[in-house]
């Protein structure tokens, strides 16, 4: 199992030092790549404009082979979707997060887990999802750069069966900041409450006197690693909690049920000096 992880992340490495053409063979397959040969020569013969700082510059490739039509997602039915996401950055609770959040941005509510593996070498979670449609790798790749992360190798074993590599090392899981000194109402929440505090020196929360709100707060530095926490018993209506100068995240919820927050709650962040 140790040697599987270990293989699949150096194929990773291969990759960058693999041809375009390699790489582009790999996200279409080995049968349209050889059916479509002449016209991906054609549509990629400026190789240097593909790569950036020496890497893959996957978006802008996968933009020109979707609107060349060389990218085939659909399947003729609904079935299993095996996806495999590898990283060899140790962090594997907020990488999981972000593959699950992107999965659930695209439409797929059903994740089930097939395997993780955690060595020296890095960390793989593969998955299975039920569609008639594959992840779009760009809508992926999209979502995955929003958050700081970047896909630096892809392989598509078929179009039910896909690979990817992912560098995580500057991963923001919360990318919109709330503006320091302004009171923000937030909604009635469906989860709890996910809001960045990098730069922030402390923050403010305001139930309405309709809730019945018994704080729950964590603060997670940017890989999801626990900071601080405090929790209440009782109700709370103004609660004012120092930020910890390492914490860049902070979740937000009710120690009993999100119902106690059916009126949500306002938050006034201030800016560190």
């Amino acid at each position: 199992m140790v040697r599987y992880l270990l293989a699949t992340l150096l194929l990773a490495t291969g990759l960058q030092a693999a041809s375009l053409f390699d790489h582009i063979r790999d996200v279409t397959g080995k049968n349209s790549y050889i059916a479509n040969n002449k016209i991906i020569h054609i549509l990629f013969k400026d190789t240097r404009a593909y790569y950036t700082r020496g890497h893959v510059d996957y978006l802008k490739l996968l933009r020109v082979l979707r609107e060349n039509n060389l990218i085939r997602t659909k399947l003729s039915r609904t079935s299993e979707i095996t996806l495999s996401f590898a990283t060899r950055q140790q962090h594997p609770v907020a990488f999981i997060r972000l593959v699950r959040l992107a999965l659930n941005d695209l439409g797929y509510s059903r994740i089930d887990i097939q395997k993780v593996i955690r060595d020296s070498s890095g960390f793989m979670y593969k998955v299975s999802v039920y569609s008639d449609t594959a992840p779009d790798p760009i809508m992926l790749a999209e979502n995955f750069a929003r958050k700081g992360a970047n896909i630096i190798g892809i392989k598509r074993y078929s179009v039910a069966n896909w690979r990817y590599f992912v560098d995580i090392a500057g991963l923001n899981l919360v990318p919109k900041k709330l503006p320091a000194g302004k009171r923000v109402q937030l909604p009635r929440p469906l989860e709890p409450y996910w809001i960045n505090v990098e730069g922030a020196r402390g923050v403010r929360l305001i139930s309405s006197k309709a809730n019945r709100w018994h704080p729950e707060v964590v603060f997670y530095d940017r890989y999801l690693k626990v900071v601080d926490n405090v929790s209440q018993d009782r109700k709370s209506y103004n609660l004012r909690l120092r930020v910890p100068g390492e914490a860049m995240y902070m979740k937000v919820g009710d120690m009993y049920t999100l119902e106690n927050l059916r009126r949500g709650l306002a938050i006034v962040l201030s800016k560190r000096k």
